[in-house]
């Protein structure tokens, strides 16, 4: 009796999966497509073989839905902090300039809102507060450099 060995390759894919994103014409001309009265594989077939027949039909629903064919714009992350809240971190930064985001942070939720030192960081960049180094001693004009070369 022989021993057959087999071997088994199996390809798997580690990274992230991606979207490839159908070019607008692409888009309108599978929607004319179809109000021409062609079928969904077809239309799969006529323009592109990457295209699939469900990708074609989620785009013709989408275009009867809204009327456009281009992306709709994503619901993203509810904020944590309110707009009043923000302006009020701003607020205290300016008040006393050398009060850390820990600080702040702190002090909100004292208040009632529970947020992170980054959080408040991420606030004070989006209100136009970039993190400086405050100088030791004042710079010198020329009058001054001159009677210290002297």
């Amino acid at each position: 009796m022989k021993l057959q060995t087999f071997l088994v390759y199996a390809c798997f894919s580690m990274g992230k999966s991606f979207r490839v994103d159908w070019s607008p014409k692409k888009r309108s001309s599978a929607v004319t497509l179809r109000r021409e009265g062609y079928s969904y594989r077809e239309i799969a077939a006529r323009l592109d073989p990457n295209m699939t027949p469900s990708g074609i039909r989620k785009l013709c629903l989408r275009f009867d839905s809204t009327g456009s064919v281009s992306n709709q714009p994503g619901k993203g992350r509810k904020r944590c902090t309110t707009v009043k809240t923000d302006r009020r971190i701003v607020r205290m930064a300016l008040k006393n300039r050398r009060i850390t985001s820990g600080d702040i942070n702190e002090t909100l939720q004292s208040t009632g809102v529970n947020i992170t030192s980054r959080t408040v960081r991420n606030r004070l960049i989006a209100g136009g507060l970039r993190a400086r180094i405050p100088r030791r001693k004042p710079y010198l004009n020329a009058k001054q450099r001159a009677a210290r070369v002297q």
